[in-house]
């Protein structure tokens, strides 16, 4: 344990040299390229609120209000708040628990940072038109409002699979996705623009979108990035029934979120990007501003944004989910792997032992088949929804880990039980125990000393897989951070804390299995 401590301190000591020497540094700043957008719509779409298909009593509530909004001018004076900066802007607060959505609460699923539609502040409150809408429905309705940032593409599944009412986030209502889902009336036109480099010349005499258009299918293997599941990525890779045709030599990229797709064009990484129209411009402003932004900066702005009671306890959350579910999970795979382990070392002289080995077989193969990314959307999204049962996502992702786990510890432990000498099997049944009770009391116990490693191995993987959590809206480590950077428009800081995180927890699993090795070989010695 003494050894992984002296990693720690080491590495506590390199971050305080690399924050002295940023911050040192912050006069040679480190100057960013600057963007900028191609004023030409490319598309012509029409943002509304998406609802769970045959909820018709919630469509016509929310068309109702949106068009008294309309005609007693609060939707203008909205607008003009934050497209144009007039007014007092309200926040709410962000829930980071799973609410489902019941009588008495209002659930939105939003997406941010997507200004001016919704993005979070370092108040650790979410803003924008979206948002204050939802708010007035809500309040006009006798509801609390409960609001939950996930990601965009993960924003259908939830009101599809009933956790939420309603979703809000710059959504595109089209004929396709109406088949699927109801939509309100339309609140907003809006359109995909393309943003490029400064240094980008390619499009600066374009005027029309058949201009921008020749000049994309002429390129040859140039990347453009978009966000996942929006009009953009549909526009580039090309879908028959939204009518876009695509541009096959173009390699599209996709992103979870548009700021690291602009953040990958700002490195040179891309060619360009396509995105909604009044977000692109926030961003841009935004990051233009910032453009000589150093190391130094960002780490400061990093720490400030964490400093704030809310992302403080975001983080705190985020860190504790993450070492809860890896835990808990372990603890499951260990009992359900054990289980498995000895119904397969079990001699098969019974039908019964047959058939459980079968049913064993089968359930490593579909868990070691299958990446948990998957089980965890199945499990929540179909499973859950499916059967009726209302479970906390955190639950859910622990079960899920458990079960995962369960299916290599079943191998790791089935090796364990095969490296005990027989002979302790022969002697416990030779002194009256059952085949189990021998099993557990006897074989058991020395099979774990000898796979304590390979268990620890196990173990290090569950902290890390579980930066997965966030694609069934679990605020781990991973999600925590994304959204700690994300109210500065930079990730790099934040993505370069996780790995550090991850570094430390991983050296104290280390030193803790180092640490029981040496217990377990000091008792085998007295």
């Amino acid at each position: 344990m003494n050894r992984a401590l002296r990693k720690i301190t080491v590495i506590i000591l390199l971050l305080m040299v690399i924050s002295s020497f940023v911050s040192c540094s912050a006069d040679n700043s480190i100057t960013q390229s600057q963007i900028k957008i191609i004023d030409v719509k490319l598309t012509d779409e029409q943002y509304a609120f998406v609802c769970k298909k045959g909820n018709t009593s919630l469509v016509e509530g929310m068309n109702t209000f949106m068009s008294e909004i309309k005609s007693n001018g609060t939707f203008d004076k909205l607008v003009s708040k934050y497209f144009e900066g007039e007014g007092e802007k309200i926040g709410y607060p962000v829930t980071t628990t799973d609410v489902t959505n019941t009588q008495d609460n209002f659930v939105v699923v939003t997406n941010c940072p997507f200004e001016p539609f919704e993005y979070m502040d370092t108040d650790g409150k979410i803003y924008g038109l979206d948002i204050e809408i939802a708010a007035a429905y809500a309040e006009k309705m006798g509801l609390e409002l409960v609001i939950k940032n996930i990601g965009f593409d993960e924003i259908f599944v939830q009101v599809e699979a009933g956790y939420a009412d309603i979703g809000m986030a710059g959504i595109t209502a089209s004929a396709d996705r109406s088949e699927i889902y109801d939509f309100t009336m339309p609140y907003y036109e809006a359109s995909q623009k393309l943003i490029v480099s400064s240094q980008n010349t390619d499009f600066d005499k374009c005027t029309t979108v058949d201009e921008v258009e020749s000049i994309l299918a002429s390129l040859e293997n140039k990347a453009l990035g978009y966000q996942n599941a929006t009009t953009g990525s549909l526009y580039i890779n090309g879908d028959e029934d939204w009518g876009f045709a695509g541009f096959a030599n173009i390699n599209g990229k996709s992103y979870s979120n548009a700021q690291v797709a602009i953040s990958d064009l700002i490195n040179g990484n891309l060619y360009a990007v396509i995105l909604d129209e009044a977000p692109a411009k926030m961003i841009i402003n935004t990051l233009n501003v910032k453009k000589n932004s150093t190391w130094g900066a960002k780490f400061e702005n990093f720490f400030s944004t964490l400093s704030n009671e809310h992302y403080r306890n975001v983080f705190l959350l985020g860190l504790f989910n993450t070492v809860k579910v890896a835990i808990v999970g372990l603890i499951i795979g260990i009992l359900i792997g054990t289980v498995i382990a000895i119904v397969k070392v079990t001699p098969k002289y019974k039908l019964i032992y047959k058939v459980l080995d079968k049913i064993c077989s089968f359930y490593t193969l579909i868990f070691r088949g299958t990446p948990i990314v998957a089980q965890l959307l199945i499990a929540y999204y179909v499973i859950m929804p499916s059967i009726g049962i209302r479970m906390n996502a955190l639950t859910v992702g622990m079960i899920v880990f458990g079960m995962n786990s369960g299916a290599y510890v079943s191998e790791i432990m089935r090796g364990g039980l095969n490296s005990v000498d027989r002979g302790q099997l022969e002697a416990g049944r030779a002194l009256g125990m059952t085949y189990s009770s021998t099993m557990l009391k006897i074989v058991v116990p020395q099979a774990i000393k000898n796979i304590l490693p390979t268990l620890g191995n196990e173990f290090i993987s569950l902290i890390k897989e579980t930066s997965v959590l966030s694609f069934i809206a679990v605020y781990d480590l991973y999600k925590a951070l994304l959204d700690v950077g994300m109210v500065k428009y930079d990730s790099m800081v934040p993505y370069i804390m996780m790995g550090l995180i991850y570094i430390v927890l991983v050296l104290i699993i280390t030193g803790g299995i180092k640490l029981l090795e040496r217990r377990f070989a000091k008792s085998d010695r007295n």
